[in-house]
């Protein structure tokens, strides 16, 4: 019997952790998307945006509802049933909307946003998905942007008005993606500059420095280029401020020509020179003043074939004489 207990025990013991880990995931896990009904808005229309909620876990999702979120541009937004909340089984899908309308603020900036979080009072498995955002543009906004390239050794300097500028950074404005260019301007002496007439939103500056600097622009300043946001209002600040620093100038080093003459050789040679130098003589054929294109300096080699050929044409000659004295004695 002792034994027969021990065991059981063991067999609890064992399934324990089991069951735990089995409690442990019986919890919903709430997916969110969202999207709106139009690609852009005008200042003060209304938009929907529809929110598609699914049940990615085997448990059932008990009262999903609206528990938070931010949003920017935007007035009167309704979460209609995604506020009271509602039940979704395992693994099903549920489409709700919302609506909201844009404002001043969007058409200033040149877009508004809408952002939430969702959850089941039953807990959630992953809260890393059950929250969602919508960017609302809203173009017809225009305004100057400007700012200054300043001297510093760091990524994270900070600018003061008595802060050094680096003059004749050319700084270009694109879309965020890059594929369509606004404006561009170069720094002034005080590394000022002023882009005219940019669309009111995110655009992307990307700076080109002169020699001997680099601009130390992005996260970290590991990059060229930075997004800035462009904002219609009446301030005409800079707003955007990017260090750079000095760097060395690195020249390019001349490499001598394979085909180059040595020095010992060279045509440039002082005329002055004794005849008993051990630098080699240049042949007729090299010589800077021969007319016309001479024969290549192959070295030893040369002499060798030109004593070979006249080797076979001396045998040649002899060959011929001796056949033309054995035809005339035949002859006679």
């Amino acid at each position: 019997m002792r034994k027969l207990a021990a065991a059981l025990v063991g067999v609890l013991v064992a399934a324990l952790p089991a069951t735990a880990a089995l409690a442990a995931a019986a919890k919903p896990d709430i997916a969110v998307t969202s999207a709106a009904d139009k690609a852009s808005y005008a200042e003060g229309e209304t938009f929907t945006i529809t929110v598609t909620v699914k049940n990615k876990s085997s448990v059932d999702a008990k009262r999903v509802h609206y528990t938070g979120g931010d949003s920017e541009g935007v007035d009167d937004v309704a979460y209609g049933e995604l506020s009271s909340g509602f039940d979704l089984a395992a693994g099903a899908s549920k489409t709700v909307k919302l609506t909201g309308k844009t404002n001043r603020v969007a058409w200033q900036v040149g877009r508004g946003y809408v952002a939430f979080e969702l959850r089941a009072d039953n807990g959630e498995a992953n809260a890393a998905d059950n929250i969602t955002s919508v960017r609302l543009l809203v173009p017809g906004a225009f305004d100057d942007l400007g700012g200054y390239v300043f001297q510093g050794e760091s990524y994270d300097a900070e600018w003061t008005p008595q802060t050094a500028g680096v003059p004749g950074v050319k700084v270009v404005a694109t879309t965020a993606d890059g594929k369509t260019r606004y404006a561009e301007a170069v720094t002034d002496a005080k590394g000022l500059f002023r882009l005219a007439h940019l669309p009111a939103g995110d655009v992307l500056l990307t700076f080109t420095a002169p020699a001997g600097w680099k601009v130390m622009a992005g996260e970290n300043g590991e990059y060229d280029h930075t997004l800035a946001q462009v904002t219609a209002d009446d301030s005409d600040e800079p707003r955007v401020f990017v260090p750079a620093k000095k760097v060395p100038v690195s020249s390019p080093s001349a490499s001598p020509s394979p085909s180059s003459p040595s020095p010992s050789s060279s045509p440039s040679s002082s005329p002055s020179s004794s005849p008993s130098s051990s630098s080699p003589p240049l042949s007729p054929s090299s010589s800077p003043t021969s007319a016309g294109p001479g024969l290549p300096v192959t070295g030893d080699k040369t002499m060798l074939l030109v004593g070979a050929a006249a080797v076979a044409l001396a045998v040649g000659i002899g060959l011929v004489l001796v056949a033309r004295r054995r035809r005339v004695r035949l002859q006679a």
